[in-house]
């Protein structure tokens, strides 16, 4: 089963705006392992990590564990 649509969510960050754009930008593999409660893992689909254009599917965690691709 797929789930198309759109998700939004609000965390609490505590970290600066460079640190912030730098996970969300060129170190997304290593996002789970900052946020383990809400992201399980993110998966390269297409492209290289860091680069512009790259695609990647994020497994997200919402009271149950769910695929954002």
């Amino acid at each position: 089963m797929s789930l198309l649509g759109k998700v939004e969510a609000e965390i609490e960050i505590k970290a600066s705006a460079y640190k912030f754009y730098e996970v969300n930008s060129k170190r997304v593999a290593e996002a789970p392992k900052f946020c383990p409660n809400f992201i399980q893992s993110v998966d390269l689909v297409e492209g290289e990590w860091g680069q512009e254009g790259c695609v990647v599917c994020w497994y997200f965690i919402f009271g149950k564990s769910i695929n954002i691709c």
